[in-house]
């Protein structure tokens, strides 16, 4: 990560600030500092996938594992239910019989005189099973397909949370390196001072320290930004390029727009996955009870009799029909464990519906709230801030105020800035993780399938 300031003198540092916008420092630092993830051979453009939410989600469409994973548990369901539509396999039996052992009856007879070939074969025929064991499969192949859509949304708020922190820490790095060259500019100009005799010991190592601090912060948040990247191409499986991105476009990336709180509920793919998942555990206790019911076996068999000479006859057929006893296992066991277990899920989904709800109204006020502060901020203290330091900074290049209060206005302009970006950070993954408690995500995660499916 590199970062080019010129131009920053004792006198200028305040307005260079200020020429930095209310926020973000103009220094873009070239592309995000991670390791290589996987043999990727495209990089993730941080700017264009916040700004772009659809592609962000076909991206991870096609590169995140947990969503192949997810894609995979789909397509075993889809072959779960082909086999439930398939009838029992018939069987087929061939017996041999009478092989004499010893003497025949009348003596002197031979194999090809008393062997008695048959061959049978059975179906089994399903009464009151099959529909139901249908349709318990066509419902965990819904739950399953919402359970993917649930992940792929899921995949899209936790990526676009860390593409903003990738470019949150840029635009932080950024100005930490403004603000440490512009106080690397003070101190050469008051060491000179220092040299001369015009300067106290005291004062000129208040200003040294307060340069330690801030590269001490600046190494801190390599580290931290460093960490973000390799995050973030664990998520998208490939380098997090953070080329012309800013904090100003997180303000866009999770914008949550109005929308009804219930009908948004009732169309997340996690609460519709645990209702279908519901609804087929109560096929599978419909399912299990159906085992009193007996499924009778028919079988049709032929003979071919050799021991014609004791009057049987050489060529014969044979029905038969055989019906199961169900003496002890009626099902009924499963089937309430079967109805247990679809209690279970539509708690979970009430639960689940009800937290929502909350998260809903707790993230929309806290939202709110961030971005008043940060309004606030960048409206009313920074320009006064600025103000106030560039006033500082020649007022003490003409010996009229000490270094001291050069520290404290420079220190205070510096950690408004760097606030009023954590305030917006904060909102940002607020009204992230907003858009995944209402379901906006898992709509462009379904127009997505869509489009895969008609590819």
């Amino acid at each position: 990560m590199r970062c080019r300031c010129t131009g920053v003198g004792p006198y200028t540092f305040a307005g260079s600030l200020i020429a930095s916008g209310a926020l973000l420092a103009t220094t873009t630092p070239a592309r995000a500092a991670t390791a290589p993830v996987g043999d990727a051979e495209q990089a993730a453009p941080v700017g264009a996938l916040l700004a772009d939410a659809s592609r962000l989600v076909d991206w991870l469409r096609d590169r995140n594992p947990d969503v192949g994973a997810a894609a995979a548990r789909v397509t075993q369901a889809e072959g779960e239910l082909a086999q439930s539509r398939l009838p029992p396999n018939p069987s087929l039996a061939l017996s041999l019989s009478d092989v004499t052992v010893g003497s025949t009856n009348p003596p002197g007879l031979h194999f090809s005189d008393t062997s008695i070939y048959a061959l049978t074969m059975s179906q089994t025929l399903e009464v009151g099973k099959r529909g139901p064991r249908i349709e318990s499969a066509r419902l965990r192949l819904e739950s399953e397909r919402q359970s993917y859509l649930d992940t792929l949304a899921e995949k899209t708020a936790e990526a676009r949370e860390a593409l903003g922190r990738v470019a949150y820490l840029m635009s932080r790095q950024a100005l930490l390196r403004q603000s440490r060259a512009g106080a690397r500019q003070v101190l050469d100009l008051q060491r000179a001072r220092f040299e001369k005799g015009d300067l106290s010991g005291n004062d000129y190592d208040r200003l040294l320290l307060d340069t330690i601090l801030l590269e001490s912060e600046l190494s801190q948040n390599e580290s931290e930004y460093r960490a973000a990247g390799l995050a973030c191409g664990a998520l998208l499986g490939a380098l997090c390029e953070a080329d012309e991105s800013d904090l100003t476009g997180l303000d866009a990336a999770a914008v949550a727009p109005p929308a009804d709180v219930e009908a948004s509920l009732l169309r997340r793919p996690d609460l519709q996955a645990l209702g279908f998942a519901a609804q087929s555990a109560r096929q599978d206790a419909v399912l299990a009870r159906r085992r009193a019911v007996p499924d009778p076996s028919l079988s049709v068999g032929y003979t071919r009799d050799s021991l014609t000479i004791s009057g049987d006859q050489p060529r014969s057929l044979v029905f038969n029909v055989a019906l199961p006893i169900p003496a002890f296992d009626r099902g009924r066991r499963d089937a309430a464990r079967a109805e247990a277990r679809a209690a279970e899920l539509e708690l979970t989904r009430q639960a689940g519906a009800a937290r929502a709800r909350s998260e809903v109204a707790s993230l929309a006020e806290r939202r709110a709230s961030l971005e008043a502060a940060a309004r606030r901020l960048r409206e009313e203290a920074i320009p006064r801030s600025a103000s106030i330091l560039e006033a500082t900074v020649a007022a003490v290049g003409q010996g009229e105020l000490s270094t001291t209060d050069l520290l404290l206005a420079r220190r205070t302009h510096t950690e408004l800035m760097l606030k009023a970006m954590e305030l917006q950070w904060s909102a940002f993954t607020a009204g992230n993780a907003l858009r995944q408690a209402l379901g906006l995500d898992a709509e462009l995660a379904r127009t997505a399938a869509e489009r895969g499916t008609h590819r």
